[in-house]
């Protein structure tokens, strides 16, 4: 019987082939999709620097303020960052390869990088500007630093400034998006476990490099204290308000949609990694970070989804340091294969989706959330000219999503929100400041007035600008005249 060999060690054509085929769509999607509503929302951010900011701490958005100081204004600078970042994470991986296999580490690092961008968490995620790209990118260099302070450290009892490295880097993950925390927990997880590393909690090194890592969030903390810890309190108690319950189709909406989203082609070999060490040093190190980040993060978003709504791309953190790792416990060319083209088609699709029409519209229904990303160009001129018009004060609109969306077309960070949900632009927006002016209102159909229907004296709606694609109304957008608006 033939010797079975994993992924890792046959030819590389077909994942090569892969990498460009996704490439080249996530290319055009950076090109052609206009910005998504938490993209402009991000971006608005770093056109308004603070020390933090009320959904996330502050990183991504300071970057962003470089690039719009670099490159101006436009789509570009909005999603460079993810190819800076995409190419650091390959970068990474790369790094690994030559670890995992020295002989030949073009026949790790392509079908990893295959394996990477097929999966559709992480094709998603490293082509629109969230926070999660970058934060993709700070926790597997982190966890790159550490793997090389115990490699040294285990071998020759030294190599302390690749610990302090990692926690720097650490820190930085965790200063992009609060869900770098799970990462730090794998690492003291796998510290805690290795025999070999176990020494270590008798040395200050340990610690210090813990307070680095706490050191770096001074942001964050600082905000929060000068805010009434405006942010912590919206992620551990307001976002759950009246939603805490004890129901088991949390947690089955949470698993289906993590299988769905990283690709039920891999989970075999996720399974396998428990099971079957690899005859490598470095990679069994990894593997064992890998496995200690992946079961406290999932373990802590299984539980957390017991009780509230828990999406699945918060457990990203916990499936990241695995994907470097998968083609040495891939042995059937045929799920490898799957899983590609499971990979092309999300991609296609998601290209299709965000950048033509969305399917659901194109089936009759609404997407909301994908629909309202049209238009904002033809809305904004539109805008210009009733604001002539109509001398009036400010310009809003009645979500976060749609005024950051408005105000990127319009380049006018000072586009507000007026909404029910707590959002960035209440420690923005000065109501007391503009008591009494008028305003352009942005809304639509399925927002309504909301919130702002109490603040005007009178709102007139003035004119509805559709965006169509392929013979349907995909958005249209509604702009009303506020009359005396209350300060409140």
């Amino acid at each position: 019987m033939a010797e079975r060999r994993p992924l890792a060690a046959r030819p590389v054509v077909v994942a090569q082939g892969a990498v460009a085929l996704l490439l080249a769509i996530k290319l055009y999607m950076s090109i052609a999709e206009p910005p998504i509503g938490d993209e402009a929302y991000y971006w608005m951010w770093g056109q308004k620097l603070g020390w933090s900011y009320f959904d996330h701490p502050p990183l991504h958005a300071w970057l962003l303020r470089l690039m719009s100081l670099i490159f101006g204004w436009n789509l570009f600078s909005l999603r460079i960052l993810t190819w800076a970042t995409l190419a650091g994470t390959f970068g990474i991986f790369w790094l690994w390869a030559r670890r995992l296999k020295p002989e030949d580490p073009q026949a790790w690092f392509w079908p990893t990088a295959a394996i990477y961008l097929a999966a559709p968490l992480f094709f998603l995620m490293s082509s629109v500007a969230f926070h999660d790209h970058l934060l993709i990118f700070l926790c597997l260099a982190s966890a790159h630093l550490f793997l090389v302070f115990a490699e040294r450290w285990e071998s020759t009892g030294s190599g302390y400034r690749w610990l302090y490295a990692g926690a720097a880097v650490l820190g930085l993950a965790v200063l992009t998006k609060y869900n770098g925390v799970l990462v730090g927990t794998g690492i003291a997880v796998f510290f805690a476990t290795r025999r070999e590393l176990r020494p270590l909690f008798r040395t200050p090194h340990l610690y210090l490099a813990a307070l680095l890592s706490l050191a770096l969030q001074a942001p964050v903390i600082y905000w929060n204290l000068a805010e009434g810890l405006a942010s912590f309190r919206f992620h551990l108690a307001g976002r759950w308000t009246g939603a805490i319950s004890l129901r088991g189709n949390h947690l089955g909406e949470f698993v289906l949609l993590a299988v769905l989203f990283i690709s039920p082609f891999l989970f075999p070999a996720i399974a396998a990694m428990f099971r079957r060490p690899l005859d490598n040093a470095f990679g069994e190190r990894a593997r064992a970070l890998a496995l200690a980040t992946f079961t406290v993060s999932t373990l802590a978003m299984a539980g957390l989804s017991l009780l509230v709504e828990t999406y699945f791309y918060w457990n990203i953190t916990g499936i990241l340091l695995l994907m470097p790792l998968l083609a040495g416990w891939i042995f059937r060319r045929w799920v490898f294969l799957l899983h590609c083209i499971y990979g092309l088609v999300f991609a296609l699709g998601c290209a299709f989706n965000l950048t033509v029409i969305p399917i659901e519209n194109l089936r009759g229904g609404l997407d909301w959330t994908i629909a309202s990303t049209f238009g904002w160009p033809a809305v904004a001129a539109r805008v210009e000219a009733l604001k002539a018009e109509h001398k009036v004060g400010f310009v809003a609109a009645t979500r976060y999503t749609t005024a950051a969306q408005l105000g990127f077309a319009l380049h006018d960070p000072e586009v507000t929100a007026i909404a029910s949900r707590p959002d960035q632009y209440d420690f923005w927006f000065d109501a007391a400041g503009h008591r009494g002016e008028d305003a352009l209102v942005v809304t639509d159909s399925r927002l309504g007035l909301g919130e702002v229907r109490g603040h005007f004296g009178t709102l007139t709606l003035l004119e509805t600008v559709p965006y169509m694609a392929l013979g349907r109304t995909v958005y249209a957008a509604q702009i009303y005249l506020g009359i005396g608006f209350d300060g409140s």
